[in-house]
């Protein structure tokens, strides 16, 4: 089944060099000349969410297509800043898809739901020491609470690079919702402390039921 993928367009009076530069600055790792073809192809996977980004572009056009929203977001306010700095105008134009916003929400909740799962056993392995100090027979205890108790020092080795993990996935939660409205025309940041409670709920239902409301 195809991705769901938005595309950007640049036109303008720069040069396949020009604009090289500009993608290279989005992306460090290209080589610092442009490639010798007349039209340039460039594919992208991003290794922690899976996302895509294709990138076409030749002397005086630029085609970005992503299916994660705030990728194109913020490809179009670098490249518009840097063609700014060469005092080069560009004709902007870009087809948003709303159903890229749910494809990447389901990318983001496997890692999500994981980091959640690990705080809930970590809040209750305390807990479960107490009882293991008191009982002498754990047969009574489920599975996956012994598994908890058995495991316990990985969790909470692991719970301790979580806050850069949860708040890393809380942040790209947040840039889809505020790039989905931007490029509407709509300034949503106001309804950021409402997003971070349901994140705190978290059900991907209910947080793509907030996502498709009504600004």
């Amino acid at each position: 089944m195809p991705r769901p993928m938005n595309v950007l367009k640049f036109n303008g009076q720069f040069s396949q060099a020009e604009v090289h530069s500009w993608v290279r600055f989005c992306l460090p790792d290209l080589p610092e000349k442009s490639p010798p073809e007349d039209t340039v192809s460039l594919y992208f996977a991003s290794t922690f969410l899976d996302t895509q980004l294709n990138i076409t572009y030749k002397k005086g056009e630029a085609v970005f297509k992503s299916d994660n929203i705030s990728t194109i977001s913020i490809l179009k306010d670098i490249l518009s800043k840097e063609a700014t700095k060469k005092k080069i105008r560009l004709d902007i134009s870009y087809d948003i898809s709303d159903e890229s916003v749910i494809h990447t929400l389901s990318l983001i909740h496997p890692k999500l739901e994981t980091q959640l799962l690990l705080a809930k056993k970590v809040q209750i392995i305390d807990a479960l020491k107490e009882l293991q100090v008191h009982e002498n027979d754990l047969s009574f205890m489920s599975t996956d609470y012994r598994q908890i108790l058995d495991n316990a020092d990985k969790l909470k080795e692991e719970y301790k690079k979580q806050p850069c993990h949860l708040e890393r996935l809380y942040g790209m939660i947040t840039d889809l919702f505020i790039d989905k409205y931007k490029f509407k025309g709509q300034n949503v940041k106001n309804k950021v402390p409402r997003l971070l409670e349901i994140l705190d709920g978290y059900d991907l239902q209910s947080l793509i039921a907030f996502f498709n409301q009504p600004s």
